[in-house]
């Protein structure tokens, strides 16, 4: 081979080829870095302190969490006391608690019900729970004061009688002038007042379950109502007067009084208005209380 013809790679004593080892690179050599160091952890409980901290102030904080976790065991013992003082149980390490008692067999009965039974026999009759041991005593017996009844007042066919006004005995029902009105009568008055304040009951002219009054000094005369007013008038054979002259007695005060009610007006009753005698509309207890009393 020429000595002109040199070629790459080719050196004096031998060729080295390019991947050996020894060839040198043009490039610079890439070095390690170390790495970046960390900054300590900080110590728990006591912030911005680190553990490369000087050596006091990693003393102050092991005295700080010593002094706690005696203050925290101090706290726990002294609650512990206070309840062993108070009366809660306290344990003994080694003793066992006694067994308690053995339970009790407790028998339910069953509850009855008001249901008829779906399957099974038919029930039984009832036991009784209930039995008298000694008869009941004899109870006592109070005789009892039989209660009078009074004989209520009333009016009789064919009887001459003076109607008394209940609340005032000396006043009576009479006629004057062949008006009815009410009059005091004296007991031993004159003959014309005691024979104007007589009449002679009959039978109702229009209804034979009321009455008729007739005057006695006046025969065929009958106090009868005209416009609501009562009068005495000779009958005239109408059946208006007939009516009018009819009057109904209806006992009050459990019989004590009685009070006459229109036939043809049953609504209204006899009242009384400064001495004049009128048919008015009211109860039967506001009605003119009248006793008939029987003269001779």
């Amino acid at each position: 081979m020429p000595e002109d013809d040199p070629r790459p790679g080719l050196r004096v004593g031998g060729w080295i080829p390019p991947y050996s080892p020894e060839a040198r690179s043009s490039k610079p050599p890439i070095r390690p870095v170390p790495p970046a160091s960390f900054p300590p952890a900080p110590v728990p409980g006591f912030p911005g302190w680190s553990r490369r901290s000087t050596p006091l102030r990693r003393r102050a904080a092991l005295a700080a969490v010593a002094a706690a976790t005696l203050g925290v065991a101090a706290v726990t013992a002294s609650a512990l006391g206070g309840n062993q003082e108070t009366g809660s149980p306290a344990f003994v390490a080694g003793e066992v608690p006694p067994a308690p008692p053995p339970a009790r067999t407790v028998a339910i009965a069953p509850i009855p019900s008001s249901e008829p039974p779906l399957f099974g026999s038919a029930p039984t009759e009832p036991v009784a729970t209930h039995r008298r041991t000694s008869n009941p005593p004899a109870r006592r017996i109070i005789p009892m004061t039989p209660v009078t009844t009074p004989v209520g007042v009333t009016l009789r066919v064919g009887e001459t009688v003076a109607l008394t006004l209940a609340d005032r005995p000396g006043l009576r029902i009479r006629h004057r002038y062949f008006i009815a009105r009410v009059d005091a009568i004296p007991a031993h008055g004159g003959a014309l007042d005691r024979a104007d304040s007589s009449f002679t009951v009959r039978t109702g002219l229009h209804n034979s379950g009321c009455v008729s009054l007739e005057s006695v000094n006046y025969p065929g005369y009958f106090l009868r109502h005209q416009n609501f007013a009562l009068k005495l008038h000779r009958r005239d054979g109408s059946g208006l007067y007939d009516q009018d002259a009819t009057f109904c007695p209806v006992a009050i005060r459990s019989g004590a009084a009685l009070v006459l009610r229109s036939t043809n007006y049953p609504a209204r009753f006899v009242t009384e208005s400064n001495s004049r005698l009128r048919l008015r509309e009211s109860a039967a207890d506001d009605a003119l209380a009248l006793v008939p009393r029987t003269v001779g």
